[in-house]
């Protein structure tokens, strides 16, 4: 697909590296007076100073538009691209313009909305109220899900080897973190005390899962309403404060914005001393949602030094997610990575091979088997797949098989790979197509 992305809003640049490593075209459309970041400048742009500009522009080869620009104008200039009939896709980065924006996008000729803010907000919502110190990413298209947790001192884990351990016959360990490194478990590694897991089964083998293994959940039985310490003063932290604040009390720690009275403020002072000041006890979680990822971090590091440990830390890179998640075990979300996941399974749908945009060690992809591929009707043991490297399950006719080394790989099979990144190279057993003989192609003329 053809894609042209107006703006440079939070997630263009994510969005449009995960389009080009897919194999799709993407060009920008941005205000002349924008200030371009570096990591665009790679991708092919146009520049316009209104919107008579981009009337004279030729779109015939777009086949959608995506909109990630904040600017008041933005509105007119979607409603006039409806008109070349490529669908309008729209991040509104103030949720209040969401929420309008849902009621009314035919008027404006959009056809979906991403609310920036309640999107986050939501997340971190179902994190602390139902994943139970258990962040789990769902595989959508997949009915599959990826849960990570810190086995502290678990007996149930702790001093077994991974094939002996119970509660993982219904999931795949994909990998242990220890310190700072990435593990890619065996059934004879040996799990240590404050490993952090990453497994992966069928969403409800995740739920039971869950559901024996979850911190004992320190709100349950309250008898006042639960406190959650936000900070951040951008529309993200503003609308995780509003989702929060519905159900329980909360402060919004902000850097020098002039919120309703109430409300801290960090005014020329390190973070971390204003953290020094607050009773961290006093609250029953802590999100970490300025626009200054450094901070954040501080922030959420100062919480656990304190005792705290329901935590959500949110990037607004997600680079920094994978050396973050060596430091941090509590909850680690991207607006940009939701917003974009969200806006690529409404370009493509199921497509043949997708990589998840997700933030952690891992690269995850879901690939549907096509005829002509190196993989197909091979054993996977016989594929010589690198360490690193993993089938995490296998979806074929709407029922799962268990991915084992003698199950033979056919057409049409669903799969979801695991894999480090330096084992990308394997992928191309699943992807590239067989070279077709020269008298099959001869016959087939």
């Amino acid at each position: 697909m053809h894609i042209t992305m107006i703006g440079t809003g939070a997630g263009a640049r994510l969005l449009a590296n995960a389009l080009v490593r897919e194999h799709h075209t993407v060009e920008f459309l941005i205000r002349r007076e924008k200030q371009v970041k570096k990591t665009l400048r790679d991708f092919h742009a146009h520049y316009y100073e209104d919107e008579e500009d981009v009337l004279a522009m030729d779109f015939d080869k777009t086949d959608a538009f995506v909109f990630c620009d904040d600017s008041n104008r933005t509105l007119a200039l979607a409603n006039l691209l409806s008109k070349r009939g490529g669908p309008i896709h729209f991040i509104a980065y103030d949720s209040a313009l969401g929420r309008l924006l849902e009621k009314t996008k035919s008027t404006f000729g959009i056809d979906y909305v991403y609310d920036y803010g309640s999107i986050l907000a939501g997340r971190v919502h179902h994190f602390f109220y139902e994943e139970a110190g258990m962040q789990t990413e769902i595989f959508e298209n997949f009915d599959s899900a990826m849960v990570k947790i810190d086995v502290a001192d678990n007996p149930a884990f702790v001093g077994r080897r991974v094939k002996n351990i119970g509660p993982l016959e219904e999931l795949v360990l994909v990998t242990i973190r220890r310190g700072g490194k990435i593990i890619v478990p065996k059934g004879s590694t040996v799990i240590e005390a404050d490993d952090v897991l990453r497994m992966v089964g069928s969403t409800e083998a995740v739920r039971r899962f869950r559901r024996r293994y979850a911190k004992v959940d320190v709100f349950e039985g309250l008898e006042r309403k639960r406190r959650f310490l936000v900070f951040g003063d951008g529309k993200g932290a503003q609308s995780i404060e509003a989702a929060l604040a519905k159900e329980a009390d909360t402060l919004l720690l902000s850097r020098g914005r002039h919120y309703p009275y109430g409300v801290n403020y960090v005014i020329d002072r390190p973070v971390t001393e204003a953290m020094e000041d607050i009773d961290i006890a006093a609250y029953d979680g802590v999100v970490a949602a300025s626009d200054d990822d450094a901070d954040n971090f501080l922030v959420a590091t100062a919480a656990r030094d304190a005792g705290q440990e329901h935590i959500a830390l949110c990037l607004k890179d997600e680079r920094y997610m994978r050396v973050v998640d060596v430091a941090h075990t509590g909850g680690i979300f991207s607006g940009e990575l939701l917003v974009s996941q969200q806006i690529k399974n409404n370009l493509f749908g199921p497509p043949e091979i997708s990589l998840h945009l997700f933030p952690g060690t891992l690269e995850i992809y879901e690939i549907v088997l096509s005829e002509d591929v190196y993989a197909t009707g091979k054993t996977i043991e016989s594929l010589g797949l690198s360490e690193g490297f993993l089938i995490g399950g296998i979806e074929r006719e709407g029922k799962s098989v268990l991915a084992k080394g003698q199950t033979v790989l056919k057409e049409g099979d669903h799969l979801i790979l695991f894999l480090l990144p330096e084992r990308a190279g394997d992928l191309q057993k699943f992807i590239r197509r067989k070279a077709k003989r020269f008298l099959t192609e001869l016959f087939s003329m």
